[in-house]
């Protein structure tokens, strides 16, 4: 994805916004559902079989729905894939969802945006043995420093929100594999922008170009 210059922030992750002028929104969409018809210029999409909506007597026909759902150009990413121990179907189940997934985004070369509560140990697992080609990144990211240090050093990238961005976590991950989000909270894609800018003292030029840098770099 080449953004031009009238391109000042990318949402990278979000369930309500659209793309506006200035502003490249990536919306997520659930497997079988329908990409909208008509929709802003800017606006781009994902769509994946979140835990949450999955039980063992659906998953099958998620499955196919997806690969439907794919087959939109304006559908770049896979996802929310991945793991929730707190809601959704047993670890059996998520895992072979997870690794559907994964080896869909393999062959389209498409990036896998991630999901996970309290399953990091399983996600890393899956990496190690799926071994893939193409960027994961853990969306809502809002773990501890040193589990953002062994993501990051595990060859992660990261899409955060406002509540994401600290300067504890900022530390621990390279920032050549950062992205940011809103995803469910309504907020304009700019706060999280300005918010990032408090925290790490760069101004408002320096995070639009390094987050446009990082798009460039990973989403094809």
């Amino acid at each position: 994805m080449n953004l031009g210059d009238s391109i000042r922030y990318v949402d990278f992750h979000t369930h309500h916004g659209v793309g506006s002028s200035d502003t490249v929104a990536i919306v997520n969409v659930l497997s079988g559902d329908d990409v909208p018809t008509s929709f802003p210029e800017n606006t781009l999409f994902s769509a994946g079989i979140h835990p949450w909506f999955v039980t063992g007597k659906t998953a099958s026909m998620l499955k196919s729905e997806l690969i439907l759902t794919m087959a939109h150009p304006h559908v770049i990413a896979i996802g929310e894939a991945g793991f929730d121990m707190l809601r959704g179907p047993s670890e059996e189940i998520q895992t072979d969802l997870f690794s559907f997934q994964a080896s869909l985004a393999e062959e389209m070369q498409k990036p896998l945006i991630i999901h996970c509560v309290r399953a990091w140990d399983i996600l890393m697992r899956e990496r190690k043995r799926l071994t893939p080609t193409v960027p994961w990144i853990i969306h809502g990211f809002r773990g501890k420093p040193l589990l953002a240090a062994s993501l990051s050093d595990e060859g992660f990238l990261f899409s955060l929100g406002r509540s994401g961005v600290t300067a504890e976590v900022l530390k621990n991950i390279d920032m050549g594999r950062l992205l940011l989000e809103t995803d469910d909270t309504g907020e304009d894609i700019a706060e999280v922008y300005r918010y990032f800018c408090e925290v790490t003292g760069m101004t408002l030029e320096q995070v639009t170009l390094m987050i446009k840098d990082n798009v460039n770099r990973y989403i094809g």
